[in-house]
């Protein structure tokens, strides 16, 4: 058997179904390989970072490892763009790049052979695992290694680098010899012990707080984490990649925190004196850029998988407890049921709980020009259950971020830590084909959305049922509002919006325009209704500005910088 046809059986024992890929002479043993493979969907993305974000994205809504293929050299630095994303977000992505033969290789050259380029040494920064695959009775213990650096511990991506003579070699599949893992690290306590702790901290606050990040899915513990927020009731704050673990409308879930969260969360933030992080990383987006985010007289306990979390907090932290999500929350759950004294917090739930009623509703924003917090509030209305919506960075992202509930079983797929303008579009095509039959709805600004624009052509030729919203206010809104907060004149130029009928015509796609406020729901009907894919343009008011839950006395930009005077 050849090396690629191994690798291509390899990962499909390994339960991936859809790879993601731009074919080049460099992978081209492997691209045939994948294209003569049974119960293997290929997906021709247009640009190779494209390709690494479907594939992210497409690892972002199941938890399981996405795989990309992209050619040596240009086609492999183009992936890097896609795989910080995973790296900052720590997703668990296999790219499998091509390279030149072997005897080409030169690692001290600028470059090598034809399109040759020492691209491992430039990705190990954000990679778990990265080599060149130089022999290929070694292809199986690299694949063992990257498989479980991947999906272990803190996951994150991978990356394996063929060269085009290891891809053709032959080899015995019988023959190779595999990657055996090292034991798991034992924990200093048991989850017993360490369930304890964390209800003797909640014993001994006035006013608890849960954080709850992605460390929840990664650890597959929502179904507990759930039970433990109704059980206790404890006010709940989420991060952006926790932010669609609970129902907006379960009385103890306050939405997402920090600076681009909802405004009412700040005040609990502030108010409470104990901070029980679960499975989040406490980052500058949610602490703020000052780390003032909580109150300097509150204990902040700290559950994470990964130790190296601890240090890397920005805000003190108390008590660390390394833990698996899973184990500490079931067993939490359990003593819970046995003994809830001193677990009643009725005054702190209340304050919060009005705090919330008291909350600022999108639903009062119906004004024309069309709002941006409106039109979110009533897609999600309209998006049925199940939907996944995939949102790109700018105002589209803060507008999201403090509007979506996720009641009804919604998900959502979002560059949270890295904010990658225009990871949306391709983001997308990898959710649609990882959740078969779910409607996939991104949401996208219409300066975003020339970044991957390409890849509408991708959603067109596979005829995915993905809903583009383009919320058309005339260029980048969010960064007007930074240069008008931090600047004393507009700094540059905008380029003006494209034409989206004329670019849907191109590629092939149904248009819709969304103008009037008063018939929002009517019009969102149309392009909701049909299965498949469809373009929507969504002319929104330019001057409109963003919510903030920073301090009236700060100047902030978009992202939370905080200038004491103009530049």
């Amino acid at each position: 058997m050849r090396v690629a046809d191994y690798i291509v059986e390899y990962i499909r024992e390994r339960n991936v179904r859809t790879v993601f890929m731009l074919s080049g002479t460099g992978s081209i043993f492997l691209d045939e390989a994948i294209a003569k493979a049974d119960a293997l969907t290929c997906v021709c993305a247009r640009h190779e970072a494209a390709a690494t974000l479907m594939g992210t994205g497409a690892s972002k809504l199941t938890g399981d490892i996405g795989v990309a293929v992209v050619t040596s050299g240009p086609g492999a630095a183009n992936a890097m763009a896609g795989l910080i994303d995973a790296w900052v977000d720590a997703v668990p992505v296999l790219v499998l790049a091509g390279q030149v033969e072997s005897r080409h290789i030169d690692r001290s050259a600028r470059s090598f052979g034809i399109q040759g380029y020492n691209v491992v040494d430039c990705v190990r920064p954000v990679t778990k695992y990265a080599v060149v695959v130089d022999d290929p009775v070694q292809i199986r213990a690299h694949l063992d290694r990257a498989f479980h650096e991947a999906l272990t511990g803190r996951p994150g991506p991978v990356w394996l680098d063929v060269p085009l003579d290891v891809q053709a070699a032959e080899i015995d599949p019988a023959a190779l010899a595999g990657f055996e893992a090292p034991a798991p690290e034992p924990w200093s306590n048991g989850p017993a012990e360490i369930a304890a702790v964390v209800l003797d901290e909640l014993r001994g606050a006035s006013r608890p707080m849960f954080v709850v990040g992605q460390g929840v899915r990664q650890a597959r513990a929502q179904g507990e984490l759930a039970a433990l927020v109704e059980h206790l009731g404890v006010p709940t704050v989420c991060t952006r990649l926790g932010y669609d673990l609970l129902p907006y409308r379960s009385e103890a879930v306050m939405g997402q925190g920090g600076i681009r969260g909802r405004p009412h969360v700040e005040r609990v933030m502030r108010e409470a004196d104990l901070v029980v992080s679960l499975g989040a990383s406490l980052s500058t987006g949610l602490v703020g850029e000052h780390q003032d985010a909580f109150s300097p007289q509150a204990r902040v306990v700290m559950v994470d998988l990964d130790a190296d979390q601890f240090d890397r907090a920005n805000v003190a932290v108390d008590v660390r407890l390394r833990m698996d999500l899973l184990g500490l929350l079931t067993e939490m759950n359990r003593q819970i049921k046995h003994d809830r004294t001193g677990l009643e917090w009725p005054q702190w739930r209340n304050h919060c709980r009005e705090l919330k009623e008291k909350s600022s509703s999108a639903a009062t924003l119906a004004t024309e020009p069309i709002n941006s917090y409106y039109f979110v509030n009533r897609l999600e209305a309209q998006a049925g259950r199940d939907a996944v919506f995939v949102v790109d960075t700018g105002s589209a992202y803060y507008v999201t971020g403090q509007t979506l509930e996720f009641n009804d079983g919604q998900r959502e797929v979002t560059s949270a830590a890295f904010l990658n303008m225009g990871a949306a579009v391709p983001m997308a095509v990898g959710a649609s084909f990882a959740a078969a039959g779910a409607r996939v709805i991104t949401i996208v600004g219409d300066g975003a959305i020339e970044l991957n624009i390409q890849e509408l052509a991708t959603i067109s030729d596979y005829e995915r049922d993905i809903k583009v919203f383009v919320l058309n206010n005339g260029g980048y809104s969010s960064i007007r509002e930074s240069q008008d907060a931090l600047c004393t004149a507009r700094v540059l130029d905008e380029p003006a919006p494209l034409d989206f009928r004329a670019v849907a015509a191109a590629f092939r796609i149904p248009y819709h325009r969304l103008s009037a406020v008063d018939a929002l729901d009517d019009d969102l009907a149309a392009p909701l209704g049909p299965p498949g894919p469809a373009l929507i343009e969504v002319i929104c008011d330019s001057r409109q500005k963003l919510m903030r839950p920073a301090a009236a006395h700060d100047i902030r930009a978009h992202d939370g910088v905080t200038i004491p005077t103009r530049c």
